[in-house]
């Protein structure tokens, strides 16, 4: 299945499955994983700017589509 990323109400994103499915996005830690999803190069270590390259990683490429990871 495959997931598209939106942007979300104040700061946060929206995973939407195909079948019309969605997951707010909106815990700092949880930028990180999903931007990997998206294909973020980066590495999260626990620290605020790794929580930031990937909230811009996300924020640049809000209406990219990827493989569902699992998230539904």
């Amino acid at each position: 299945m495959r997931i598209t990323l939106e942007d979300g109400p104040y700061f946060t994103f929206v995973i939407r499955a195909e079948t019309g499915e969605s997951r707010l996005v909106q815990h700092d830690t949880d930028f990180p994983p999903v931007a990997a999803s998206f294909g973020w190069p980066g590495q999260y270590d626990g620290s605020l700017e790794a929580i930031w390259e990937a909230y811009a990683f996300l924020d640049q490429h809000v209406g990219d589509t990827a493989d569902d990871p699992g998230y539904f």
